[in-house]
């Protein structure tokens, strides 16, 4: 006996093609892919993301939730005079960014969304291959001074530090007005667990802060995948015929975002709902604390920036993370 297929929960009118985790619903694709555009569109109102006219900078490595991130964007922001312009960086990973790299630039295309591309190698003078080569060298042969610590760093804190550096000139360049990255529900889940497991109460504390400009040279970063899970990222490109870049980075594997990946894979297999609720306490969480406490005038302090010595791009300090990196490793900069 052949099982029968329910009807879509959403239209009542066609089959469902598949079943929403969160609640337990069957939809079909079109009002599948609806609902998480519908999403998207929420999270940017509630967070207030965007301006009518503004020119997004949209982070395109050509994986999956960029370019869904992409893809979305161009269906909503049509209705506005806003501008999109797809930015993508090559950290320069050898047999990866490869074919990364076009599949980024043919998706632009299609929409019709100017394309241009920036590397770590242009901008900073080393690709991510030899910082990471030069830091693993210095492990092996360690120098005791004071600075050592920040060369002994795995390969995505120094990504992640120059990617976000290479992004924010890039969009600047450009005259962006916000910059968009793909980081979806799963992502900002986990970088709750490693605050966490890290004891970086303050970082867990901040989460992301409003899309303001505090510096005329920093460009306020939104993520407006950040309700939508990694299942429904890679659902939805399935149904809408997206194309995108499927292999791991190879420095992926060393993280310990990983392991948290996996982690809270299970769980939310096991627990539906559970990435939501972890982000939503963590939400309510922060609000109460920085209404109830002076640590939101710490939090405030923290956004205050001031321009790097060495490079004269915003930061937090008086040299930025970038610089103090390459001054450790390459013995760029005299720090004394």
């Amino acid at each position: 006996m052949s099982t029968k297929i329910p009807s879509c929960y959403s239209c009542n009118k066609k089959p469902a093609d598949t079943y929403r985790q969160s609640d337990g619903r069957y939809l079909c694709k079109e009002c599948y892919s609806n609902w998480i555009e519908d999403t998207v569109k929420k999270t940017i109102s509630q967070k207030k993301m965007f301006e009518r006219d503004d020119r997004i900078i949209i982070g395109l490595s050509g994986g999956k939730d960029s370019t869904v991130l992409l893809d979305i964007l161009n269906k909503i922001e049509h209705k506005f005079p806003s501008e999109l312009i797809a930015v993508c960086i090559d950290e320069g990973i050898d047999g990866y960014r490869d074919d990364g790299l076009p599949i980024a630039e043919m998706n632009a295309k299609q929409l019709d969304i100017e394309f241009h591309l920036f590397s770590f190698k242009e901008m900073f003078g080393y690709s991510l291959d030899e910082i990471v080569q030069r830091s693993r060298y210095l492990q092996k042969n360690f120098d005791s001074s004071r600075q050592t610590k920040l060369a002994f760093q795995g390969p995505c804190s120094f990504c992640g530090v120059f990617r976000r550096k290479a992004l924010n000139i890039a969009a600047r360049k450009l005259d962006g007005d916000k910059v968009a990255t793909g980081h979806n529900l799963s992502d900002t889940t986990q970088t709750v667990m490693l605050n966490l497991l890290r004891g970086d109460s303050f970082k867990l504390m901040r989460g992301d802060l409003l899309p303001v400009k505090i510096h005329e040279l920093f460009v306020p970063r939104v993520k407006p995948l950040q309700k939508v899970a990694e299942r429904d990222v890679v659902l939805y490109a399935f149904y809408n015929d997206i194309k995108y870049h499927t292999t791991e980075c190879p420095y992926a594997v060393e993280a310990m975002r990983l392991d948290v990946r996996n982690f809270l894979i299970e769980l939310e297999e096991k627990y539906p709902g559970t990435l939501n609720c972890i982000n939503n306490s963590m939400d309510t969480i922060r609000k109460g604390y920085t209404d109830t406490s002076k640590e939101s005038e710490k939090i405030d302090a923290s956004t205050s920036l001031q321009l790097c010595k060495k490079c004269s791009e915003p930061s937090s300090s008086d040299i930025c993370k970038g610089c103090q990196m390459l001054g450790v490793l390459f013995k760029k900069y005299d720090f004394e």
